[in-house]
């Protein structure tokens, strides 16, 4: 690859920069409450600037996003598809209380954005991109997870159990991110909780349906 020249260098670290001053004064503040022109206030550049790098605040709001998530997704990958299965619980919640701490903010620009792609639909490539990455690690992780307890599930089957387990992760933390920062740890032990619920629900159903077809046989 072509190492980039000074001048690209430069280009690509004051976009980098307005990335992040854009990621913390939407965090804070919200979509609906932040113009091009509070950003460019805020990064200390004049409004000019700011559009030569992006057309127009939604797609900043995609650089944020898209950034941040792949960083995260990247760290769940880590530590839950490439690292050891001991311990992978504890790893996770570890990931989940800071997202719901330090980063909590951030988070929720993602339900923001799955908001404005209802209306918008230069967000809904990227938001379903996301939603689909999330998919493929939920399926990976279950799949892991039924090599070690139950073999026999077939693929086909925790396939099937994807979207389950993304729509109550996703509403689960969801609800976690409307409570107060102090609330955190709880709702980390409740996600674990109701998770663990949720597959060995998912496992004596598969056991049971089994079952039935032996006898249908």
């Amino acid at each position: 690859m072509k190492p980039s020249s000074p001048k690209q260098a430069k280009a690509e670290a004051r976009r980098a920069y307005l990335v992040e001053q854009a990621t913390r004064c939407l965090a804070e503040k919200g979509y609906a409450h932040v113009s091009l022109r509070d950003i460019a206030q805020e990064s200390g550049v004049s409004l000019g600037i700011l559009h030569y790098y992006f057309r127009n605040k939604e797609d900043l709001l995609l650089a944020v996003i898209t950034g941040y998530k792949n960083q995260f997704l990247r760290e769940l990958e880590e530590e839950l598809l490439s690292g050891p299965f001991d311990g992978r619980q504890t790893r996770l919640s570890a990931i989940v209380y800071r997202a719901l701490t330090e980063d909590r903010n951030i988070h929720r620009l993602w339900y923001d954005l799955q908001i404005q792609a209802m209306y918008t639909p230069a967000f809904r490539p990227p938001v379903q991109n996301i939603r689909d990455r999330l998919h493929a690690l939920i399926e990976s992780m279950l799949d892991r997870i039924c090599h070690e307890y139950a073999a026999g599930v077939e693929t086909r089957i925790i396939k099937s159990w994807v979207p389950l387990f993304y729509t109550a992760i996703d509403g689960l933390f969801l609800q976690a991110l409307t409570l107060e920062t102090q609330e955190a740890r709880e709702a980390v032990s409740r996600l674990e909780e109701d998770l663990s619920r949720l597959l060995s629900a998912l496992f004596a159903a598969h056991s049971h349906q089994e079952e039935v077809e032996k006898w249908e046989l």
